[in-house]
């Protein structure tokens, strides 16, 4: 063996590098394998989006982190749409995370897979007041407003700081926090109110530390953020007295030209909202034992907040998607949850039981 390896030396070293090689190339194909079969169920992949049949719908929904699942909201309530919709589709995520801007941008490139968008992402859920040349938004207020329904996470050793807060006026002296570039501050500062931006990351840090007065966080969030067995900062509660309100909406956005999926979501989710189950779908998923049992919804005092991007948002989608009357808020006719206790979804929020 060591007079072969001598005779030959150069032979011997590429016979090596291709054992190697194709040693590596072994292993690492096993790993995608099992990383195939966990995923394969919600990724679509270039090659499988551009082997559907030409009446099947590709609907690639856009990753921002690694935590995905059938579970997520975007997900669920896409196809809960969808189904409804009665058109022929494969729904799944893009293989690679990547954040919303760049999301929106590859949406916005091509609707099939290409140079300009490499994972082929044709659908977004996205915040209000965001827009991209290429793409436009569908009219669907994935929650229907309550996004916009907004409670104050404070300090426990505050926890009466806003019971004598009535209006916008009182919240004047008082800091709020949120993170930076969010389009709730830029809502927040809109509204007059003082709005603190910091990194994400350090919002409940400086909550915690008592270095800001409160952070508002949307009813459909507030329970996982938090409810004390769900976070690490033993300090962090939620406030019980005011309710601070605006329009605001996650959309659904597609392609301008990809007017097949953008039908397919108008239509199934007018479908979804008259037969009940879209609203079915959001009480299982947000209205819990321990959010109606921890916001007391009837004895909340509701503060309105009117924004030129609330304003737009209006405009923008059917006042018929709806959950909350804005109108009614707007003119300063509901002072009270109490005065929202007879809409349908919110008195659900009102019983606690």
């Amino acid at each position: 063996m060591n007079s072969a390896i001598s005779r030959n030396p150069q032979g011997f070293s590429i016979a090596a590098s291709i054992l190697i090689v194709a040693l590596g190339a072994y292993f690492i194909q096993d790993k995608i394998e099992v990383s195939k079969q966990g995923d394969s169920d919600l990724i679509l992949t270039p090659d499988e989006i551009r082997s559907l049949p030409a009446d099947t719908i590709p609907v690639v929904l856009h990753r921002v982190d690694y935590s995905y699942s059938e579970k997520t909201l975007a997900f669920a309530m896409l196809k809960l749409i969808l189904d409804k919709s009665g058109a022929k589709y494969v729904l799944g995520y893009g293989q690679n995370v990547a954040d919303s801007s760049r999301g929106l941008r590859d949406i916005a490139g091509s609707i099939m897979p290409s140079k300009s968008n490499p994972d082929g992402v044709n659908i977004i859920l996205h915040g209000m007041g965001e827009s991209q040349p290429g793409a436009r938004s569908t009219t669907v207020p994935v929650t229907g407003g309550l996004l916009g329904l907004r409670v104050a996470c404070i300090n426990s050793l505050t926890i009466d700081r806003f019971k004598n807060v009535s209006d916008l006026e009182d919240l004047q002296y008082f800091i709020a926090v949120q993170g930076q570039g969010w389009t709730d501050a830029k809502v927040l500062r809109q509204g007059g109110i003082p709005t603190f931006e910091v990194e994400t990351t350090l919002t409940y840090n400086l909550l915690n530390e008592g270095r800001v007065d409160y952070f508002p966080r949307s009813i459909t969030s507030v329970e996982s953020e938090c409810h004390p067995s769900n976070t690490s900062y033993e300090s962090v509660v939620v406030d019980p007295y005011i309710h601070i309100i605006h329009p605001a909406a996650w959309l659904y956005m597609v392609n301008t030209d990809n007017q097949r999926l953008y039908d397919a979501v108008e239509t199934g989710f007018d479908r979804a909202l008259a037969d009940g189950s879209y609203v079915q779908l959001l009480e299982q998923r947000f209205f819990t034992p321990w959010l109606k049992k921890t916001l007391d919804f009837p004895n909340r005092q509701i503060i309105y907040v009117s924004t030129p991007l609330g304003d737009s948002l209006l405009k923008q989608v059917p006042s018929q998607y709806w959950l909350l009357p804005w109108d009614r808020l707007a003119k300063g006719e509901i002072k009270t949850g109490r005065d929202l206790c007879g809409y349908p979804v919110l008195e659900k929020l009102c019983k606690k039981s």
